[in-house]
């Protein structure tokens, strides 16, 4: 076998920073496993679990399982606790869910200001004019002596967010503020359907229905960068062989990306989970394409994307195809260079070769359009002297 890394036995995964989680629901255990397949810790479940965990994600605080259960879905919140992996809430939803995908929102920040023990106003860089709101729990730090501490929030004014009590530590500017608020289930059921639901108290907020969100296997959630101009808090699911990006305030798409997730022809491979760290996207599979074979492995291991834009198809055209051997004529060699959300690359160098030896490439390299991203980058092939076919080959590299 080949390209296997985290060498999971069973088909879902959460990653936080450089670590991978798997629930074993034949071991009752959390395991903590690293990028190669080892395992760094087990954490033993307080609850024993009677079915098979079809989706996890990490909210950077707690872990969040989906299990079939009659009729529904039962999803559950875990969190590590004395080295413990406890259960804290479970939430179920029947009847007419059948689920392959859910993810959970929430959202990380930073302490802007120094709160001091018994304080109850605090400042964050971000969210507090927006998705902070009354009823919010918030999980702080760690702080420097490595302690958490969980606040609800009574009221948001400006800047200022007000705490239902005083902390019992000190937290410095720089610590986390890290909450969450809404689940986000796909539903097969009929012909697709899209449920925010309150993750607190299970109470349904909004359903989208629609085959857009019908046979959706994994997704994840993510504060996404490096797409646009801004950032957008989007939910990610996979799609075919694309990875949509949902964003859960307006409902619009932020942009689509195209991955490499099919056998030729035409056979789609089974993503099973998603996650998403920094740039990274680590999408679940039990086998995979590479340089022209496809690779079938008895574990699930990772394929991995990444958000930001990369050259991902190149495309060249030549005309006219037919030049005297003059040694004056010339062809011009157009060239299409795209990033994996098919739009045009910016101000990236194409390099041509030719195997000629008189003839040759005028302008060496071409770079993209800067202007109008198109991904265009022209040059000329100027003939040789010899009556013979000349093979030109065009090169686009991110440096970047």
């Amino acid at each position: 076998m080949a390209f296997e890394n985290i060498l999971f036995t069973k088909a879902h995964l959460a990653v936080d920073d450089d670590s991978f989680y798997m629930m074993d629901d034949g071991l009752d255990i959390l395991f903590k496993k690293s990028a190669g397949g080892n395992t760094i810790y087990s954490y033993p479940l307080d609850v024993p679990i009677t079915s098979a965990v079809f989706s996890m994600e990490h909210d950077g605080i707690n872990f969040w399982t989906s299990q079939d259960i009659a009729g529904g879905v039962s999803i559950k919140r875990w969190k590590i606790e004395d080295f413990v992996c406890k259960l804290k809430n479970t939430l179920n939803f029947t009847p007419g869910f059948v689920s392959d995908a859910f993810t959970v929102e929430h959202y990380h920040t930073n302490l802007s200001a120094t709160v001091s023990g018994g304080g109850n106003v605090i400042n964050t860089d971000l969210h507090y004019n927006s998705v902070i709101v009354s009823g919010t729990t918030l999980t702080l730090g760690p702080n420097s002596s490595d302690q958490y501490e969980d606040m609800n929030v009574i009221s948001v004014s400006g800047i200022n967010i007000t705490l239902a009590s005083g902390v019992s530590y000190t937290f410095e500017v720089g610590n986390y503020v890290r909450f969450y608020n809404n689940l986000w289930i796909f539903n097969s059921t009929g012909v697709g359907t899209l449920h925010k639901i309150n993750a607190r108290t299970g109470a349904a907020i909004t359903t989208y229905s629609g085959t857009e969100y019908d046979n959706i296997t994994a997704c994840t959630f993510a504060r996404v960068d490096h797409v646009t101009t801004s950032g957008v808090d989007a939910l990610i699911y996979e799609k075919a062989q694309n990875l949509k990006y949902l964003n859960v305030n307006t409902l619009t798409f932020y942009g689509v990306m195209t991955i490499d997730n099919l056998t030729p022809p035409s056979t789609n491979i089974i993503v099973y989970d998603l996650a998403i760290v920094d740039d990274n996207i680590y999408r679940l599979q039990d086998r995979a394409y590479y340089f022209g074979s496809t690779y079938v492995w008895t574990t699930y291991n990772y394929v991995l994307s990444t958000v930001r834009r990369f050259i991902d198809t190149v495309s060249q055209s030549v005309y006219p195809v037919i030049l005297p051997n003059n040694g004056v004529s010339v062809s011009k060699l157009t060239v299409l260079v795209g990033d994996q959300y098919g739009d045009g690359v910016v101000n990236k160098p194409v390099y041509f070769t030719d195997d000629d030896t008189i003839g040759f490439i005028t302008i060496n390299p071409a770079y993209t359009d800067a202007v109008f991203d198109t991904g265009l980058a022209a040059s000329y092939y100027k003939a040789g002297l010899a009556v013979r076919t000349v093979t030109v080959v065009c090169t686009a590299t991110q440096y970047d």
